[in-house]
């Protein structure tokens, strides 16, 4: 701590002298090496402001096709009602975009689809990233049940009575070159996966997370308020086929210590099996569902946050043994990220000390500079193939407050930096240029090749020009600077 205070006075006095580090923290992309393919895209794109809680979510196909899903309003109307809408980025920059649920006789569904919580949660999407595989998942809070568009088959006529809260509706696709095609209806992953009785008495939540695994399967977990499986707000987790849709396992209750633990996000699928971190409790299952351990955050990494985690992430790669983690540290509010591995639920610490986090497998994600000159939240993180990672937070400047910036920055496989700390956005507010724009509420992905960065807020409008409505989705796509090859791309 007293290393800490000394660095940040030495740096408040080298400031003030002309000419010694007047670099700009954080920097634009050029400035950090790293090249834009795809610029600020709006998502879902409104003329009105957005749902409060519609920020965007983000994965990655296989073959590299980048998936953003995002709130939007149903169709012909500006405000009072809940959907979503997808937009695919393929690998030569072509954008499309489709609604996120289809009815039962396979038509996108465009009208209302939240009765219960109208300017609820936001919705989630899972790609499979093994190689030609075209499954994806979307998921959204909703009460289909109420819709005579999902009442076909009578699926809601169960010994589980639906009255009028929402689920954590889901349905499984395939993308094909027509657009996408549902392999299942809309569903309840958790009380209409089986028999169970009881009745609606509280909501169900995204919340949780949904990914799709090493073998396939789809594991969804969002967070159940009901207490039909567990007693209590729970991350309540369903893995099924990721060909049939069929159930694998499930419902039940991911925590290693068989508590209720409520959740936000903090999914991760690894090679071989998938984490779940609920209120501080890491646990790691195989794909088909069987417990391998469980470990207390505390005792992997100094992140502060041990609750639901709004400001924090976990992350990892069908093709990682590690889980790695972002979120503010306990020592004097950086970012950080730690790994564990997935495997044995051990920390190697086959990197440095960082002093405050000894023992800890633990890099401090920004620089000191940035520490000083500004406040740091909610963040996500990302993780590719050969497991290089990206984080991505809100920067709020000391200088111009309430108007928080996302930024970015990318670390080899040792987590070693290999950029500076970059404004994630092309559009952004500086000191020295305050247009008004907000970023907040960030999701990213990454595989070899390229990196995608969604938030929502204010941004502006690539069409007009101006300032975009609050709450607007909006996207950016980079080249991974540790990538083998991106020879598909034409820059934009």
């Amino acid at each position: 701590m007293k290393k800490r205070m000394f660095i940040s006075i030495l740096f408040c006095l080298l400031a003030a002298v002309p000419g010694i580090m007047a670099q700009e923290v954080p920097m634009n992309h050029a400035g950090a090496g790293v090249t834009v393919l795809v610029p600020d895209l709006l998502i879902a794109k409104s003329d009105v402001d957005m749902g409060s809680y519609w920020e965007p979510f983000t994965d990655i196909f296989g073959d590299g096709t980048i998936a953003v899903i995002a709130g939007c309003y149903a169709e012909g109307t500006t405000s009072g009602t809940m959907n979503a809408k997808v937009v695919f980025i393929d690998m030569e920059g072509n954008v499309s975009e489709y609604w996120a649920f289809y009815d039962d006789a396979g038509n996108p569904y465009t009208g209302p689809f939240n009765e219960a919580r109208k300017d609820g949660n936001p919705p989630r999407i899972a790609c499979d990233r093994r190689s030609g595989s075209t499954t994806y998942v979307t998921g959204q809070e909703a009460t289909p049940y109420l819709y005579n568009e999902f009442n076909s088959d009578g699926r809601w006529e169960k010994s589980f009575v639906y009255t009028q809260n929402q689920v954590a509706a889901v349905q499984f696709f395939n993308l094909t070159d027509a657009g996408p095609v549902p392999f299942s209806n809309v569903i309840d992953p958790v009380y209409g996966a089986g028999d169970i009785e009881g009745a609606q008495s509280n909501q169900m939540r995204f919340g949780g997370e949904i990914r799709i695994l090493s073998n396939g399967n789809i594991l969804v977990v969002p967070e159940d308020r009901n207490g039909g499986i567990i007693s209590g707000n729970a991350a309540i987790a369903t893995i099924f086929d990721g060909e049939t849709g069929e159930i694998i396992k499930g419902p039940f209750n991911p925590a290693g210590d068989e508590a209720a633990h409520s959740i936000w996000s903090n999914v991760a699928a690894f090679n071989g099996g998938f984490a779940v971190r609920s209120e501080g409790v890491m646990t790691m299952y195989t794909n088909d569902g069987e417990l391998m351990n469980w470990v207390l955050q505390e005792e992997w990494t100094n992140v502060a946050d041990t609750g639901r985690g709004d400001g924090t992430r976990i992350a990892s790669n069908i093709t990682s043994d590690y889980i790695y983690i972002l979120g503010k540290d306990n020592v004097v509010g950086d970012m950080i990220i730690s790994r564990i591995n997935a495997q044995t639920g051990a920390v190697d610490n086959t990197i440095a000390d960082v002093e405050g986090h000894e023992g800890h497998d633990t890099v401090i994600a920004n620089e000191v500079e940035l520490w000083d000159v500004g406040d740091f939240d909610r963040g996500d993180i990302a993780v590719d193939m050969n497991g290089n990672i990206c984080v991505t937070y809100e920067f709020e400047d000391f200088a111009f407050p309430d108007l928080p910036q996302m930024v970015a920055r990318i670390f080899n496989s040792d987590m070693e930096p290999v950029t500076p700390t970059f404004y994630a956005f092309e559009n952004h507010d500086t000191i020295d240029d305050i247009k008004g724009i907000i970023a907040k509420e960030v999701n990213v992905s990454m595989d070899n090749q390229r990196i995608v960065i969604a938030a929502d807020g204010i941004t502006v409008d690539p069409d007009s020009g101006v300032l975009t409505p609050k709450e607007q989705a909006y996207a950016i796509v980079l080249a991974n600077p540790l990538s083998t090859s991106v020879a598909a791309w034409e820059l934009f």
